[in-house]
């Protein structure tokens, strides 16, 4: 697709606010997702890996995506959820649909899924498993976002910042480090407590792959009720912000970022900037997950 296609304007005076609408690619798998389970697909048929693992919630964006990769490659998928059993959302129903097998854990054993004791334990019957971690949030997760920066003309240069979404930060670690020189990029997490490990995180995926420019930033100020929770001022944002802009938001991610591109837009804070990139990550199928907002199912 070409990059014009992809790139919305979304204010024109100053500073302008362009939006990069990652949630037009990659049909069953838009917006980052893809990015982040590329490379880990690569390296799963490298190892000769016969099936792939990931973790994830009962609406998860990335069990979604990874469904959907795994039908198209001809990979069996299991997915280790946190859900009730027999529990039942159109995001599960999609991904069983396609093939995936769904494994629900208690939510005590669900916050051991970085154990990795616990994690050899679930997937020891599995035939040659590769296992992604939640959110494909790794080395490669964070390479295959770099290649975001390569759909706009040299790297971003003409922005001067660039603004997304948080959940584990790989996102961002990986535009970090593909941007041009002079591109600030900057995380709006949607999670609590992220300041308690957000930072560290990206910061060791960065070292990992070698990137040392101090180029990136948080700011936690969006989080509001925390993760997946929308309070009666964010639902009127979306609402009025969709009717005005014709872009859609996910009530997880983008709700939040073009929430705290506006509010800063309107208080003047993001006058030093000229021109601003807003990514839109995707993540919309989410939107199911809640019918009183969104009035479908």
């Amino acid at each position: 697709m070409a990059v014009t296609s992809l790139i919305d304007a979304l204010y024109t005076d100053t500073p302008c606010v362009d939006v990069l609408r990652l949630d037009r690619q990659h049909a069953l798998a838009p917006g980052n997702k893809w990015f982040k389970l590329k490379a880990n697909l690569s390296e799963a048929r490298r190892l000769d890996a016969h099936c792939l693992v990931s973790f994830g919630g009962a609406h998860s964006n990335h069990l979604h995506a990874l469904a959907a990769v795994a039908r198209e490659a001809a990979f069996p998928c299991y997915l280790f959820v946190r859900a009730d059993a027999g529990q039942q959302t159109p995001c599960l129903l999609d991904a069983a649909r396609w093939g995936a097998t769904i494994i629900p854990l208690s939510r005590s054993d669900y916050r051991r899924r970085h154990d990795p004791e616990f994690v050899a334990s679930l997937v020891h019957e599995l035939p040659k498993p590769y296992v992604i971690p939640e959110g494909a949030a790794n080395v490669l997760g964070v390479q295959g976002c770099a290649d975001i920066a390569e759909l706009l003309p040299d790297r971003a240069a003409a922005y001067d910042l660039v603004m997304l979404a948080c959940g584990t930060g790989s996102t961002l670690a990986g535009l970090a480090c593909a941007v041009a020189d002079g591109v600030a990029v900057r995380g709006v997490p949607v999670v609590k407590k992220a300041e308690q490990f957000m930072p560290a995180d990206i910061q060791r995926l960065l070292t990992k792959i070698g990137h040392f420019r101090n180029n990136w930033s948080l700011d936690y100020r969006f989080i509001g009720k925390g993760f997946g929770q929308l309070t009666p001022g964010l639902i009127e944002f979306i609402k009025t912000f969709e009717q005005r802009s014709g872009v859609p938001l996910d009530p997880v991610y983008t709700a939040k970022l073009f929430y705290a591109v506006e509010t800063l837009k309107l208080s003047g804070e993001l006058n030093a900037y000229s021109r601003i990139l807003a990514v839109h990550t995707g993540g919309l199928q989410g939107r199911r997950g809640y019918p009183e907002v969104f009035g479908c199912t």
